[in-house]
């Protein structure tokens, strides 16, 4: 079952909730009682493999330039 983070948008109150996908988004806020509104959270995302950072890309172009200006 998801988390679900919801907030009233009167008073700005914040609870997150653990329900199913099936249940009615009907959840009332207990600080001044009007319906709140769920908000869409972050998502995690994990990249794997070689190529996702600038470590990890190689840079022949200035190396070539490097060794060519020392010569």
């Amino acid at each position: 079952m998801p988390l679900y983070k919801y907030v009233c948008p009167k008073c700005g109150h914040e609870v997150t909730l653990l329900k199913k996908i099936s249940d009615a988004d009907n959840v009332v806020c207990d600080v001044c009682g009007s319906k709140m509104v769920r908000q869409i959270g972050n998502v995690g995302v994990v990249f794997k493999g070689n190529g996702y950072y600038v470590t990890d890309s190689k840079k022949t172009s200035s190396k070539k330039e490097a060794v060519k200006s020392k010569s």
